[in-house]
């Protein structure tokens, strides 16, 4: 009876291993359908337990330490980064060129919008670019800015009729790769544009106008893929 037992736990065993081995080749394969990467799975795992895996830079904002405020009402509101109204700008500093800029809960309670600066240098007289969430373009826009000062005609634009801009909490990303930024709205490719013009950058920031109000509940910052 126990060598029974014995060989039937073997079995068992045998068995587990195969279907392990099953689910393994078929999860591989989807993997392959959909072109992810087993890195970006990892990643993912690792960011629901509050991880890190591979990211440039991770704020949850709980507080701003790691922040320069140059000008504005900046706070931190609830464990979110708050700012406006009027004018403002904060920025963090970030040794990278290429990245994916991905700001999650971004919500607008008033005025005109906010923008995402990238690949800035000089932030008290800034040269770089922003994507802007822009409400009083009834659109979205990136813009380039030389000496502080924010170049009138937007690099590109696009509008963007019936939308709802206010009060809803809005997952922003910006692709930086080489000359080409490519902005999504909840995964949703809204802008691109090509520009040369400044091709590395030694921080990232926020920015408000007029009578913005704007928080935003995190950040995180991934290599170009």
């Amino acid at each position: 009876m126990c060598i029974r037992r014995s060989h039937q736990r073997g079995q068992s065993a045998v068995e587990v291993g195969i279907t392990i081995a099953l689910i393994a080749a078929v999860a591989l394969l989807s993997l392959r359908v959909t072109g992810t990467r087993l890195d970006q799975v990892f990643c993912r795992v690792v960011g629901a337990f509050g991880g890190s895996c591979g990211l440039l830079l991770s704020d949850d904002f709980n507080n701003l330490d790691a922040w320069q405020r140059v000008s504005g009402n900046w706070r931190n509101e609830n464990g979110q980064l708050c700012g406006g109204p009027r004018e403002g700008r904060i920025f963090t500093p970030l040794n990278a060129n290429d990245y994916v800029i991905d700001l999650g809960g971004a919500a607008l309670s008033q005025g005109d919008g906010y923008g995402v600066f990238f690949r800035a240098d000089n932030v008290n007289r800034v040269n770089g670019y922003t994507f802007q969430y822009d409400p009083g373009l009834r659109g979205v826009a990136f813009r380039k800015w030389v000496n502080g000062n924010e170049i009138s005609v937007p690099l590109a634009r696009a509008t963007l009729p019936d939308y709802a801009w206010y009060s809803q909490d809005r997952q922003i990303q910006v692709v930086v790769n080489g000359d080409t930024f490519t902005a999504l709205i909840d995964g949703q490719p809204v802008l691109s544009v090509t520009d040369s013009t400044y091709p590395t950058g030694s921080a990232l920031g926020l920015r408000t106008w007029d009578n913005t109000v704007a928080c935003f509940d995190q950040l995180r910052v991934a290599p170009a893929p």
